[in-house]
């Protein structure tokens, strides 16, 4: 018995010390912003399910894409899926400074007009895997605490390189 509970104490720290290094105990910085210049996103459609296997192929064919096109992973959503039930409506694909290079089959360029209104968190040094979980909460705070009407139909995620991630909710 005496081995159960070392055994668990030690997995427990194993645990909090590799959430610490994938940077889990930082927190974003969020603002309310401007866009001053468009932003290009080259990927593919989706609108479906979240959890269809057609979803995640879609995020593969980005990460394969990005050493070819030189950009972030980006995905653009085009409504909340906690309010459609799980559907969504998406742009999934990467943020690209160069649109004259060739697109892989099936993707297509998107432009993110500037003159965009909203607010942004932004984390550095914190794995992809867990910048979401802590980037969605922090804007949806700031929007409510700052009274601002938000628009539905407009979040982008960002990945950048050194695990810059950010996330834009629009607001009006």
């Amino acid at each position: 018995m005496r081995y159960f509970f070392l055994a668990i104490i030690l997995l427990t720290l194993v645990a909090a010390g590799t959430y610490v290094y994938l940077g889990g105990t930082r927190e974003p910085k969020v603002a309310l912003e401007t866009t001053a210049t468009p932003l290009y996103l080259a990927g593919q459609y989706f609108h479906g399910s979240v959890r269809s296997d057609a979803f995640g192929q879609l995020f593969r064919q980005a990460k394969d894409a990005q050493a070819r096109l030189h950009g972030d992973l980006a995905n653009l959503f085009l409504n909340d899926p906690e309010t459609a039930h799980d559907t969504v409506r998406a742009f999934i694909g990467l943020a690209v400074a160069d649109t004259t290079r060739p697109l892989p089959a099936g993707f297509r360029y998107r432009a993110v007009p500037a003159g965009q209104r909203i607010v942004v968190a932004r984390l550095n040094h914190v794995s992809y895997l867990l910048a979401p979980n802590k980037l969605y909460p922090a804007a949806l705070e700031a929007v409510k605490t700052q009274r601002l009407t938000q628009r539905g139909n407009f979040y982008l995620e960002r990945f950048g390189a050194d695990d810059a991630s950010e996330v834009w909710v629009g607001v009006k």
